[in-house]
Formats: structure tokens, C-alpha cells, sequence
């Protein structure tokens, strides 16, 4: 599959997402630090906590149409109303019904259970939640048909920690304005100022992909969309939801069963932790397309030398990244957090080498989900979550956030183990790193 005229090559879409990327790590890394001095070790942790979960309750409501999404607008000819018509119906059905239904589910509930100081710090928290989770599903959809659509370069924007670079560098300059002119915000405004930083590239990255299908018109109940949507993409939902959790229940455990300090010192060992598995993120959501197109052409010469070879990219850059981790953690976590965090030094290393498995054995997740065995990783992934759980408290009752970060880096490796060894049965890939990658390959596939 050479480039197609008008389709940016995978190459140029890795360049230009890399450079994307990277301001969105600056920017998220400046979230974390003005959150964190701001909060201090008391609350840090619970921010946390509260951006991991809003992340989930917006992929629940988003019934999975984001990913779905993904796939067929990037299999999708454009002359296809039909086709257009589906994928449009869609995602109205979530905008409409779910994801509003979800936020203000969301910020009732927090209403209800979160203890602050003041009536007014209450309603604040509880409409950050609720915004939150709002804005951070709309910016998945937009983000992921625009990528379907071959819009990589604006879709790069979005896409990436705490949403992409233009996200993140408004959240972490809102963040920052709140610290040093209301240090006083407490929780409330810090998911207040997040909630805020999506705002204004969620509305521009919709206005690009309406500007696609607004020819298209579509009309039925409202309702029967969400059903019909729930039926063919329940699969996403919950593989969705099971990748979060599995990458931030630990957080929650420690939230339950150890103190606000060590929360917060776990909280932040795992946000930097993080960081080791970027370069890999970064190429599946490049690569995400790619794979379905060459899934459908049945292109299995073409398909794994591609995929072994972004492992191995992913490998050499995570390398750079966890060097750092391994020598200096501690001056690593004071340097963002500030000088408290650096406690958190041995949970950093752990959670590292659990999620370095993940790096290693490539893109094999990616593959299963654009090949329609999305099913199959929601059961390697829920089996995960439940042994996170046993394995978290226990070890957390017994040997403290230690303990907990062991439990995590132990299951995490299973999990991606599992992943590899299903991809390589079901579709007869390898996904992990190779000596002899084709960097041709990648100049001549269309991204």
C-alpha cells in the first residue's frame, strides 16, 4: 500500500505526531507540577484520582463509538453517504443521550460524597467532575474520526497526555494561573481550570469533522441510536473501560486503603511511570489506521515487518526515557512535584518495569482491536482488573503503597504477555521488536 495522493505518508504522520506529542508531554508534566503545588501531598492524590475516573465515566458514555469510529472512517470511501450517515448517527446518539446523561450523573454523585470545606467548594468540585467528563469525551470523538479521516496532522493536536498538545498546554497555563492567583482554589479549581483547558480545541476539532458530513442527513429516533449503538460497539465500551482501569485502579485502591499522603506519593510515581510507555502510545494511535486498512487487504507481508518495526522504535525511545527513572527517581519526582514527592522514588522504579512489558511486546492490542477481536482483549483485560484488585489490597494491607506498586508492575506483565501470546495465535503476528526493522516500509505506507 504506497502513499496515496492527498494521504500524508506514516512517516511524515510520525514526525509530525512526535512533535505534537512533545509539547503535549511538556504540557502535561507543567499540569502535574502546578496541580501539585497547588494541592500539595494532602490532595494531589485525589486529583489524580478524580482525572483517572472522570477518563472512564467519558468512555462509558461514549458506548464505544470513538474507536469504532476510527475504524470504518479510516476503511470509509468518501463518496459513501451511507456510510457516513451510520457514523454520524452515532456519535449524535452519544452527544445527545449518553454522555450528557453520564456528566450529570457524575456531578451529582460527587455532590453527594465529596467532603470539602465550604457549600460553594462542594458545587465546584461537582461541576469540574461533571465538565470534565463532558469535554474529555467530546475531545476522543473529534480526535479519533478526525485521524479516520486522514486529518492526522490536526487530530496529532489532540491526541496525547491530557488530550493532546493543545490541551494540555492551556490546562497546565490555567492551572498555573489558578496556583499563583488563587492558591487558595483548593480541588475545585484545579478541575475547574483541566475542565476549561478542553474547551476550546474540543469546539474547533468538531467544527472540522462536521464540516465532512454536514451533506449528510440524518433523522430518526434518537433513542433506537443509542440501542442500536450499544449493540454493535459494547465491545469497545468495555474494552475501553477495562484498559483504564487496569492502568489506574491501583491509584484508586491506595485512595482506599492507605493514607492521603502515600495516595499522593503513588499518584505521582504513576503519572511520571507513565511516561515509559509514550513512545508506544504515540505509534499506536499513528499506526491505529494503517492496521485496519491493511487488515482489510488482507496484507500480512507488509502488515507485521510495519509492526516490528514500530516496536522497535518505541523500544530505542523508551530506553532514553527510563534510563532517568532507574538513575535519578527521586530527583525526578522532587523536580515535578516538588521536594515531598521524591519519597516516591521506589514506587516510581516498580511501576517502570511493569509497564517497560508493554513496550516490548509492541502493538499487539492495536492489531486485535482493528481485526474485530476487540472481545478478546476485553477478557485479557477484565481478568487483569480483577487480579489488580486481589492482589492490589492484600498487598497493600500488608506491605503499604510498596507493596501495591509490586502488585501492579507484577500484573501488568501478565496481562501484556497475554496480549502477545493472543495475538500470535489468532492472527498469526508478531508485534513485538525486531533486529532488523525496515524503515523503507515505513516512508512508503500511507499513514
Amino acid at each position: 500500500m504506497s502513499v496515496a495522493k492527498g494521504r500524508v505518508s506514516l512517516r511524515g504522520a510520525m514526525v509530525w505526531f512526535a512533535l505534537s506529542y512533545g509539547v503535549a508531554i511538556l504540557g502535561y508534566l507543567a499540569l502535574n507540577a502546578a496541580a501539585s503545588r497547588l494541592l500539595g501531598s494532602g490532595d494531589f492524590g485525589y486529583f489524580v484520582i478524580a482525572i483517572t475516573a472522570t477518563t472512564l465515566i467519558s468512555q462509558v458514555g461514549l458506548l464505544g463509538v470513538h474507536r469504532s469510529g476510527l475504524r470504518e472512517a479510516a476503511r470509509l470511501d468518501p463518496a459513501d453517504i451511507e456510510g457516513l450517515a451510520q457514523l454520524r448517527r452515532g456519535v449524535r446518539a452519544v452527544n445527545l443521550v449518553t454522555l450528557p446523561l453520564v456528566s450529570l450523573l457524575s456531578a451529582i454523585v460527587t455532590f453527594l460524597i465529596v467532603d470539602v470545606g465550604s457549600f460553594v467548594d462542594r458545587w465546584g468540585t461537582a461541576l469540574g467532575i461533571g465538565a470534565l467528563v463532558l469535554l474529555s469525551g467530546q475531545q476522543k470523538i473529534w480526535a479519533n474520526f478526525l485521524r479516520g479521516f486522514g486529518q492526522v496532522r490536526f487530530a496529532s493536536l489532540l491526541e496525547g497526555r491530557s488530550g493532546g498538545a493543545l490541551v494540555s498546554v492551556l490546562q497546565s497555563a490555567l492551572v498555573g494561573m489558578v496556583w499563583l492567583l488563587i492558591p487558595g482554589a483548593g480541588l475545585a479549581g484545579a478541575l475547574g481550570a483541566t475542565a476549561l483547558g478542553f474547551a476550546i480545541p474540543v469546539v474547533w476539532a468538531r467544527t472540522r469533522v462536521v464540516s465532512i458530513w454536514r451533506h449528510v442527513p440524518v433523522s430518526g429516533n434518537v433513542l433506537r441510536e443509542v440501542k442500536a449503538v450499544i449493540g454493535r460497539d459494547w465491545r469497545f465500551v468495555s474494552n475501553q473501560a477495562a484498559a483504564t482501569l487496569n492502568s489506574t485502579i491501583e491509584l484508586w485502591l491506595a485512595g482506599l486503603v492507605l493514607t492521603s499522603f502515600a495516595t499522593s506519593q503513588f499518584g505521582a510515581a504513576q503519572r511520571l511511570a507513565m511516561l515509559v510507555v509514550i513512545p508506544l502510545t504515540s505509534l499506536q494511535v499513528v499506526f491505529a489506521p494503517v492496521i485496519s486498512r491493511l487488515l482489510v487487504r488482507d496484507d500480512d507481508q507488509r502488515l507485521e515487518p510495519l509492526l516490528r518495526t514500530g516496536s522497535t522504535m518505541a523500544t530505542a525511545a523508551t530506553a532514553a526515557l527510563w534510563l532517568p527513572m532507574l538513575l535519578v527517581p527521586g530527583t525526578l519526582l522532587g523536580w515535578v512535584f516538588g521536594a515531598s514527592f521524591s519519597e516516591a522514588a521506589p514506587l516510581l522504579m516498580l511501576l517502570t518495569f511493569g509497564n517497560i512489558a508493554n513496550v516490548l511486546v509492541g502493538m499487539c492490542g492495536t492489531v486485535l482491536i482493528m481485526s474485530h477481536h476487540e472481545g478478546m482483549v476485553a477478557t485479557v483485560q477484565w481478568c487483569g482488573v480483577v487480579a489488580r484488585v486481589v492482589l492490589g489490597v492484600a498487598t497493600a494491607l500488608l506491605f503499604g503503597a510498596v507493596g501495591l506498586a509490586a502488585s501492579a508492575a507484577a500484573v501488568t506483565v501478565a496481562v501484556f504477555a497475554a496480549m502477545w501470546f493472543t495475538t500470535r495465535r489468532r492472527m498469526g503476528l508478531s508485534t513485538h521488536l525486531t533486529l532488523k526493522p525496515n524503515f523503507r516500509l515505513i516512508k512508503s505506507t500511507a499513514g
